[in-house]
C-alpha cells in the first residue's frame, strides 16, 4: 500500500494512493437528487458533511442515507 501526501482545500493531507480521487464512486450523494451544491434546495445533510470534512481535512463517502431521493 502506498500512501501519498498533497494538498486538498487547502491543507496537507494523507492519502492511500490507490483510493485517491475515487470517494464519487462509492458515495450515495452523487447519484442522489437532491444533492445541488451552490444551489437552491442543496441537501442539508450532504452540505453538513462537506462543511466538516473542509474544515478537518477528511473525506467521507455516504453509503447511508435516511433522505435519498434516486435521480430519474
Amino acid at each position: 500500500m502506498i500512501i501519498e501526501r498533497y494538498v486538498h482545500h487547502g491543507q496537507v493531507v494523507y492519502v492511500r494512493s490507490d483510493l485517491k480521487g475515487r470517494h464519487r464512486e462509492h458515495c450515495l450523494c452523487f447519484t442522489c437528487n437532491k444533492f445541488k451544491p451552490g444551489r437552491e434546495g442543496h441537501c442539508p445533510i450532504a452540505k453538513r458533511i462537506y462543511d466538516t470534512c473542509v474544515e478537518h481535512g477528511v473525506v467521507s463517502p455516504v453509503y447511508e442515507c435516511p433522505d435519498y431521493g434516486a435521480l430519474h
